[in-house]
């Protein structure tokens, strides 16, 4: 008890946003595992993006049961009347709404573990400038079966490290080592974000892209402050058939994009620019686009 009362004096104030489209079926599971969290919850914004399954009813029911387990949370229910068809725009909606200093995009069909959030926190307290914390990642399928138990491997193609131990690091360095060749966060799930006024302006700006908006908006954030890692597997990433990872030709020329902005604003090594032109070359093809 005397370690609890201790994170709750020394708490910051996190706002969850839990942006939700025909998820009903994990979003129980979602709510209650932001309600278990061992870290006090200064707010949570739920936003139905015009559901046509169970979904509101499901909300209603959860975020109740949540309510218990957290009695001083805030509560904020957004309906939408019409789908906004953008994963990005539900995003700037919830945190337009939050008055927390610090945001939590818990998406509606992932789960973290009761620790997630006591964990990432420790990197904005051990360097005030952090701006963006996030912890490893797993993967589970849709019945919530663990399929993978991080992704440190897919996300260290070159094989240095980069993700062996945890750290806190310039953001900067963090582009220029291994953001500029791939969005290495794989998860928005996973990740705690200091709540700014560049957040929301990044955030808009990310809006104009249809698949890479959050490597836009993590490398922008970046250029402003420093990242902590923490490689504990904290965030349950869910993988199944009903993912938005359709992806193709719109996801190769925004990856196109973001290669030409570290080009040109980033003096990176030869060798950094080789992993670049590998890691087109093997999304192409993926996707099976030969020019």
């Amino acid at each position: 008890m005397q370690g609890e009362k201790s994170i709750r004096r020394k708490a910051k104030k996190v706002s969850v946003i839990v942006p939700n489209y025909n998820y009903a079926k994990y979003l129980r599971r979602r709510i209650l595992s932001i309600g278990q969290q061992t870290y006090p919850i200064y707010e949570l914004i739920v936003l139905d993006d015009a559901s046509k399954d169970a979904s509101k009813t499901i909300i209603k029911r959860a975020v109740a049961e949540a309510s218990r387990l957290k009695p001083n949370m805030k509560i904020k229910l957004i309906w939408n009347k019409e789908n906004s068809g953008k994963a990005i725009s539900q995003w700037l909606k919830g945190v337009e709404a939050a008055t927390g200093d610090y945001i939590w995009i818990a998406e509606a069909d992932d789960v973290a573990r009761k620790d997630f959030l006591n964990e990432v926190m420790r990197g904005f307290e051990q360097d005030e400038d952090v701006v963006l914390a996030y912890s490893e990642s797993a993967i589970i399928n849709k019945y919530g079966i663990l399929m993978m138990p991080n992704f440190r491997h897919s996300r260290d193609k070159e094989g240095t490290g980069h993700f062996r131990n945890s750290y806190i690091r310039s953001g900067k360095k963090e582009i220029e080592e291994i953001m500029a060749i791939r969005c290495t966060i794989p998860n928005v799930s996973a990740v705690v974000f200091k709540n700014t006024p560049e957040f929301c302006k990044y955030l808009k700006q990310a809006e104009k892209f249809k698949q890479v908006g959050d490597w836009y908006l993590y490398t922008k954030l970046l250029e402003g402050g420093k990242i902590f890692y923490n490689k504990k597997s904290l965030n349950l990433f869910r993988v199944h058939g009903g993912s938005a990872t359709n992806r193709g030709k719109d996801h190769v020329r925004e990856v196109e994009r973001m290669h030409e902005y570290f080009r040109n604003n980033y003096d990176l090594t030869q060798e950094r620019l080789g992993f670049m032109g590998v890691e087109l070359e093997r999304i192409k093809q993926k996707y099976g686009i030969i020019k």
